[in-house]
C-alpha cells in the first residue's frame, strides 16, 4: 500500500502562490495529494498531486448522501468542521493508501519523511492536532471515530449540524473535538507539534507552538524580528544569526495562515528561496552565512498587519451592531 493521500477540498480562486506549495508536495514523492476544487486554471501539476474538479455544489451533495442526519454545509468555509470525516466522506480515493490526512493550502512543506516515520505510521492512530495538517490510519472504524458518542453525546451531530464553525477538527477552546473522542478511546495520538506555524495577527513571524491540553505558546516578539526562513532543496530552516554563527533548526512545514504572500515566478526554477513575512523570493547565494544574513533578510514593506487590523475592526462593528440591534 501507499503511504498516505492528504485530502483537500478548495473551492473558489486557488491561493496566489500555490503553485509554490505545489513545487514543495513535488519533492515528497512518498506522499500524495487529492485537490477537489472548482477552479480549472492551468498549473503544473506534479505526479503524486491530482487535481479532481468539483463544483461545491457537487460536493454538497455527496456529503449530504453520507448522513442520515441533516448537515449544514452553506459555505466552502464550514470545511473545516469536516475535515475529520474526509476519510469517511472520500473513502473512495483513498483505499490504495495505509494513512489519508487533511492539510491547507496555506502551507509550505519541507521533507515530510524526515519527520513523520515509519515507525509513527506503525504505532499510532493520528499524528497531529493541529487543523492545518493531520493524518488518521485509514480503516473503517477509524475513519468513522468521528461519529462515535462521548458520555452519550454524539458531538459531530452538533458540529455539522450547525452553520457556525464549531472547531471541530483541532483542540482549539471547547473539548468537544476530535482529537478529544481519539484520546477518551485511549487510542494513539501523537500531539507534538513539528510545525513552523505563526500567528496571524502580527506583521513579523511570531511562532506559536501546541503544547496539548488546548494550550498554546508563542515566541517573544523580539526574540522573532531577526529570524529568517529558508527552503533549501526540498527542507524548510529557521534560522537566526548569533555570535557564534547562523543557529538553524529543520520544521516538517511552515504554515503563512491569512498571508497574502507575494512570490517570484524564479522560486519554481530554483532549489533555495527565502519565506519572509510578505514574500516568498529568490535568494542568489549558495548558503547563508553571518556576513550576508542581513542582506537576504531584508523585506519590503509589509501590510499584513493592517489587512488583519481592518478585517478584526470589522468584525467587531459587526457583532457590536447585533448587539444594539436585540436590544434597540
Amino acid at each position: 500500500m501507499k503511504k498516505c493521500c492528504f485530502l483537500v477540498p478548495y473551492f473558489g480562486k486557488l491561493p496566489n502562490y500555490f503553485p509554490v506549495f505545489l513545487k514543495t508536495c513535488a519533492y515528497n514523492k512518498d506522499f500524495n495529494w487529492i485537490i477537489f476544487t472548482d477552479d480549472v486554471r492551468e498549473f503544473d501539476f506534479p505526479d503524486n498531486v491530482e487535481r479532481k474538479i468539483m463544483s461545491f455544489k457537487d460536493l454538497q451533495i455527496l456529503i449530504r448522501s453520507k448522513f442520515v442526519e441533516e448537515v449544514s454545509i452553506e459555505s466552502p468555509y464550514k470545511l473545516c468542521d469536516y475535515k475529520p470525516a474526509f476519510g469517511y466522506i472520500f473513502e473512495n480515493y483513498i483505499t490504495d493508501f495505509y494513512f489519508w490526512g487533511h492539510c491547507d493550502l496555506d502551507v509550505l512543506f519541507g521533507n515530510i519523511k524526515d519527520f513523520i516515520t515509519e515507525l509513527m505510521f506503525q504505532n499510532y492512530d493520528k499524528i497531529f492536532c493541529l487543523g492545518h495538517l493531520v493524518l488518521y490510519k485509514n480503516n473503517y472504524s477509524n475513519n468513522r471515530r468521528f461519529m462515535n458518542p462521548i458520555n452519550s453525546e454524539f458531538w459531530y451531530k452538533e458540529a455539522l449540524g450547525t452553520k457556525d464553525i464549531f472547531v471541530f477538527d483541532e483542540p482549539y477552546g471547547d473539548e468537544r473535538n476530535i482529537n478529544t473522542i481519539f484520546l477518551k478511546e485511549k487510542l494513539k495520538v501523537y500531539s507534538r507539534d513539528l510545525s513552523l506555524n505563526f500567528k496571524v495577527n502580527y506583521t513579523r513571524f511570531v511562532k506559536t507552538t501546541y503544547t496539548g491540553n488546548e494550550k498554546f505558546v508563542s515566541e517573544k516578539k523580539i526574540n522573532a524580528r531577526n529570524r529568517l526562513c529558508i527552503w533549501d532543496c526540498g527542507k524548510i530552516f529557521r534560522l537566526q544569526k548569533s555570535k557564534k554563527g547562523i543557529i538553524k533548526k529543520e520544521y516538517l512545514y511552515i504554515h503563512l495562515q491569512e498571508r497574502h504572500m507575494r512570490w517570484n515566478k524564479r522560486v519554481l526554477k530554483i532549489n533555495f528561496f527565502k519565506i519572509v513575512p510578505n514574500a516568498i523570493s529568490p535568494v542568489f547565494f549558495k548558503n547563508v552565512t553571518k556576513k550576508n544574513y542581513n542582506f537576504i533578510l531584508k523585506r519590503s514593506l509589509n501590510l499584513h498587519f493592517f489587512r488583519q487590523q481592518s478585517k478584526y475592526l470589522k468584525w467587531h462593528i459587526k457583532n457590536a451592531l447585533k448587539k444594539y440591534a436585540c436590544f434597540s
